[in-house]
Parts: C-alpha cells; sequence; structure tokens
C-alpha cells in the first residue's frame, strides 16, 4: 500500500439491513478531523500457581470508536442529522439503534482504505467560542467486528 493522505477522506452513515450492516450512501458533511481509535484486545490472565512468569491469553476485542470533529451543520439531513437522531431524547417512541458505517481514507483518485460495520452514537457536543465557527464532536462506537479493506 502507497502512503496517502487524508484529502478527502470521508464517513458515510446509513440503516442496516435487518440488523446487518448495508452499504450506507449517506455522506456526513463538514469534517474537520476523524480518528479510529480505541481497537484493542483484552489479555486474560490464565496465571497459575505452577507458574514463574504470569502467562496470558487473547480474549475480546473491542473494536473502538470514530471520533468526528465537524462544523456544525443543521442542514446536513443525510449525514450529521441522521447520527444526532440517535441521541434525540425528545423522540421517546424511537429507540436508538445501531446503524451502518463506511470510514474512506484518502480521495476518489488515490483511496487508500476503508473500515465498514456497525456502530452506536455514544455521545455529541456542540461549542461555540468568540470568533469562530460552530463545531460539534461526535463519538460512534463499533459494534462488532469492523472489516478492513486496502483499496489501492
Amino acid at each position: 500500500m502507497a502512503a496517502f493522505t487524508s484529502f478527502g477522506s470521508t464517513l458515510k452513515v446509513g440503516p442496516t439491513s435487518s440488523g446487518a450492516y448495508l452499504a450506507p450512501t449517506n455522506t456526513v458533511g463538514e469534517i474537520l478531523s476523524m480518528n479510529v481509535d480505541g481497537i484493542s484486545l483484552t489479555a486474560v490472565d490464565v496465571t497459575n500457581i505452577t507458574n514463574r512468569h504470569r502467562t496470558f491469553v487473547p480474549g475480546l476485542i473491542d473494536s473502538g470508536n470514530i471520533t468526528l470533529e465537524v462544523n456544525l451543520d443543521p442542514d446536513d439531513t443525510n449525514g450529521q442529522s441522521v447520527i444526532v437522531d440517535q441521541l434525540d431524547n425528545t423522540a421517546a417512541s424511537t429507540a436508538p439503534v445501531p446503524l451502518s458505517f463506511l470510514v474512506e481514507f484518502g480521495s476518489s483518485t488515490n483511496k487508500g482504505a476503508t473500515m465498514s460495520g456497525l456502530g452506536i452514537v455514544t455521545q455529541y457536543s456542540a461549542r461555540a467560542s468568540l470568533d469562530a465557527a460552530v463545531t460539534a464532536s461526535i463519538t460512534i462506537k463499533w459494534s462488532g467486528a469492523i472489516t478492513f479493506t486496502d483499496v489501492d
């Protein structure tokens, strides 16, 4: 895989198909930064009294989070609004559900890698400060396995 820049990277969001991943087509607009972090493997201690050193086996994989910093855009009805609607506490009859997410790193002419899977929106915060754009931070928790694809 050749090196590629973050220019043109996107996050797409959409519904699932009966709880299974369905390739999303709604692009989240106005992304300033995007991180996929926190992917980890639990180390399970299986040391017993006859061991001189601690012994470990692999446990469960936590697929981590997607964190976004965006320029707040309430008119982004296909992207930001789909995400924020998951935390809408005024819609008492609509329970949050996992969504399909597709992270695409690189531009359409120099696409480097993608990550896809299901996720749930866990956090949203907006910020306004003097002489600055109004921005929002969004955290999405991956749920289950992530599919990594080397595109180039």
